[in-house]
Protein backbone atom coordinates (compact mmCIF):
# COMPACT_ATOMS: atom_id res chain seq x y z
CA UNK A 1 0.00 0.00 0.00
CA UNK A 2 1.51 3.35 -1.01
CA UNK A 3 2.04 6.03 1.61
CA UNK A 4 1.89 9.66 0.50
CA UNK A 5 3.32 12.67 2.27
CA UNK A 6 5.09 15.90 1.41
CA UNK A 7 8.70 16.33 2.42
CA UNK A 8 11.24 19.03 1.72
CA UNK A 9 14.69 20.16 2.64
CA UNK A 10 15.01 21.78 6.04
CA UNK A 11 16.81 24.68 4.37
CA UNK A 12 13.61 25.77 2.64
CA UNK A 13 11.19 28.21 4.22
CA UNK A 14 8.15 26.10 5.28
CA UNK A 15 5.75 27.90 2.92
CA UNK A 16 8.12 27.55 0.00
CA UNK A 17 8.85 23.93 0.93
CA UNK A 18 5.16 23.06 1.04
CA UNK A 19 4.50 24.63 -2.35
CA UNK A 20 7.55 23.04 -4.01
CA UNK A 21 6.63 19.64 -2.56
CA UNK A 22 3.07 20.07 -3.77
CA UNK A 23 4.38 20.89 -7.26
CA UNK A 24 6.53 17.76 -7.23
CA UNK A 25 3.62 15.61 -6.07
CA UNK A 26 1.29 17.08 -8.68
CA UNK A 27 3.74 16.12 -11.43
CA UNK A 28 4.16 12.63 -9.97
CA UNK A 29 0.41 12.12 -9.91
CA UNK A 30 -0.44 13.23 -13.45
CA UNK A 31 2.56 11.34 -14.85
CA UNK A 32 1.37 8.14 -13.14
CA UNK A 33 -2.11 8.67 -14.60
CA UNK A 34 -0.68 9.52 -18.02
CA UNK A 35 1.27 6.26 -18.10
CA UNK A 36 3.35 5.76 -21.27
CA UNK A 37 1.62 7.15 -24.36
CA UNK A 38 2.78 5.98 -27.77
CA UNK A 39 4.81 8.27 -30.02
CA UNK A 40 1.66 8.93 -32.05
CA UNK A 41 -0.34 9.78 -28.93
CA UNK A 42 2.29 12.27 -27.74
CA UNK A 43 1.92 14.44 -30.85
CA UNK A 44 -1.78 13.79 -31.56
CA UNK A 45 -4.26 16.64 -31.26
CA UNK A 46 -8.04 16.22 -31.17
CA UNK A 47 -8.49 19.12 -33.62
CA UNK A 48 -6.42 21.25 -35.97
CA UNK A 49 -4.00 23.52 -34.07
CA UNK A 50 -5.13 21.99 -30.79
CA UNK A 51 -2.96 20.96 -27.85
CA UNK A 52 -1.07 17.68 -27.68
CA UNK A 53 0.50 15.82 -24.79
CA UNK A 54 4.00 16.78 -25.92
CA UNK A 55 3.03 20.40 -26.48
CA UNK A 56 1.47 20.65 -23.03
CA UNK A 57 4.57 19.21 -21.32
CA UNK A 58 6.85 21.63 -23.17
CA UNK A 59 4.53 24.47 -22.21
CA UNK A 60 4.66 23.46 -18.53
CA UNK A 61 8.47 23.45 -18.58
CA UNK A 62 8.52 26.83 -20.30
CA UNK A 63 6.10 28.24 -17.70
CA UNK A 64 8.44 27.19 -14.89
CA UNK A 65 11.34 28.91 -16.62
CA UNK A 66 9.27 32.04 -17.17
CA UNK A 67 7.95 32.37 -13.63
CA UNK A 68 10.99 31.22 -11.65
CA UNK A 69 13.86 32.43 -13.84
CA UNK A 70 12.50 35.30 -15.93
CA UNK A 71 10.28 36.84 -13.24
CA UNK A 72 11.72 35.44 -10.00
CA UNK A 73 15.38 35.96 -10.90
CA UNK A 74 15.04 38.62 -13.63
CA UNK A 75 17.14 36.41 -15.96
CA UNK A 76 15.77 35.92 -19.48
CA UNK A 77 15.28 32.29 -20.53
CA UNK A 78 17.16 31.17 -23.62
CA UNK A 79 15.23 30.36 -26.78
CA UNK A 80 17.71 27.47 -27.14
CA UNK A 81 15.66 25.69 -24.48
CA UNK A 82 13.37 23.20 -26.29
CA UNK A 83 10.43 24.22 -24.12
CA UNK A 84 10.95 27.95 -24.66
CA UNK A 85 11.47 27.51 -28.41
CA UNK A 86 8.20 25.58 -28.65
CA UNK A 87 6.30 27.99 -26.39
CA UNK A 88 7.34 30.93 -28.56
CA UNK A 89 5.48 29.34 -31.50
CA UNK A 90 2.15 28.78 -29.78
CA UNK A 91 -0.79 30.91 -28.84
CA UNK A 92 -2.75 29.03 -26.22
CA UNK A 93 -5.61 31.51 -26.39
CA UNK A 94 -6.19 31.45 -30.19
CA UNK A 95 -5.74 28.39 -29.93
CA UNK A 96 -2.69 27.60 -32.01
CA UNK A 97 -0.57 24.71 -30.75
CA UNK A 98 1.97 23.58 -33.35
CA UNK A 99 2.77 19.89 -33.59
CA UNK A 100 5.59 19.24 -31.10
CA UNK A 101 8.75 17.28 -31.95
CA UNK A 102 8.18 13.62 -32.77
CA UNK A 103 9.89 12.26 -29.68
CA UNK A 104 8.92 9.57 -27.17
CA UNK A 105 7.33 10.61 -23.88
CA UNK A 106 10.63 9.95 -22.09
CA UNK A 107 12.21 12.81 -24.06
CA UNK A 108 9.48 15.20 -22.92
CA UNK A 109 9.85 14.05 -19.31
CA UNK A 110 13.60 14.57 -19.60
CA UNK A 111 13.13 18.14 -20.85
CA UNK A 112 10.71 18.85 -18.00
CA UNK A 113 12.94 17.13 -15.41
CA UNK A 114 15.98 19.14 -16.53
CA UNK A 115 14.09 22.42 -16.22
CA UNK A 116 12.60 21.38 -12.86
CA UNK A 117 16.02 20.48 -11.43
CA UNK A 118 17.45 23.86 -12.42
CA UNK A 119 14.40 25.70 -11.12
CA UNK A 120 14.56 23.87 -7.78
CA UNK A 121 18.12 25.18 -7.39
CA UNK A 122 16.78 28.71 -7.84
CA UNK A 123 13.99 28.12 -5.35
CA UNK A 124 16.38 26.91 -2.65
CA UNK A 125 17.95 30.39 -2.63
CA UNK A 126 14.63 31.91 -1.58
CA UNK A 127 13.77 32.56 2.07
CA UNK A 128 11.02 35.10 1.75
CA UNK A 129 7.72 33.84 0.31
CA UNK A 130 6.33 37.39 0.48
CA UNK A 131 9.09 38.92 -1.69
CA UNK A 132 7.55 40.95 -4.49
CA UNK A 133 8.10 40.39 -8.21
CA UNK A 134 6.82 42.27 -11.20
CA UNK A 135 5.67 41.77 -14.77
CA UNK A 136 4.63 44.57 -17.11
CA UNK A 137 1.04 44.31 -15.86
CA UNK A 138 1.16 43.18 -12.22
CA UNK A 139 3.10 42.45 -9.09
CA UNK A 140 2.99 39.19 -7.18
CA UNK A 141 4.63 37.48 -4.26
CA UNK A 142 7.02 34.58 -4.66
CA UNK A 143 4.42 32.54 -2.77
CA UNK A 144 1.88 33.35 -5.51
CA UNK A 145 4.35 32.39 -8.26
CA UNK A 146 4.85 28.96 -6.69
CA UNK A 147 1.12 28.49 -6.03
CA UNK A 148 0.40 29.47 -9.63
CA UNK A 149 2.90 26.88 -10.88
CA UNK A 150 1.24 24.21 -8.72
CA UNK A 151 -2.15 25.12 -10.19
CA UNK A 152 -0.75 25.24 -13.72
CA UNK A 153 1.00 21.87 -13.36
CA UNK A 154 -2.10 20.18 -12.01
CA UNK A 155 -4.45 21.74 -14.57
CA UNK A 156 -2.20 21.20 -17.58
CA UNK A 157 -1.05 17.75 -16.49
CA UNK A 158 -4.71 16.78 -16.20
CA UNK A 159 -5.25 17.98 -19.76
CA UNK A 160 -2.40 15.72 -20.92
CA UNK A 161 -4.01 12.75 -19.14
CA UNK A 162 -7.37 13.54 -20.75
CA UNK A 163 -5.76 13.81 -24.21
CA UNK A 164 -4.21 10.36 -23.73
CA UNK A 165 -7.59 8.90 -22.76
CA UNK A 166 -9.17 10.54 -25.82
CA UNK A 167 -6.43 9.19 -28.06
CA UNK A 168 -6.82 5.65 -26.70
CA UNK A 169 -10.57 5.80 -27.29
CA UNK A 170 -10.13 7.19 -30.80
CA UNK A 171 -7.44 4.62 -31.70
CA UNK A 172 -9.44 1.61 -30.50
Amino acid sequence: MPHYDLTWSAELHPEIGTLVSTLQDSTREWRENLDTPSLEAVTWSPYENGPSIGGLILHMASAELYWLQDIGEQQKSSSDEPSVAYDQTLDQYAPHWPTPPSQPIEWYFSVQDDVRARMLKLVTKRNDPASQHQTKRSTMSYRWILAHLVEHDSYTGGQAVLLHEMYKKMAS
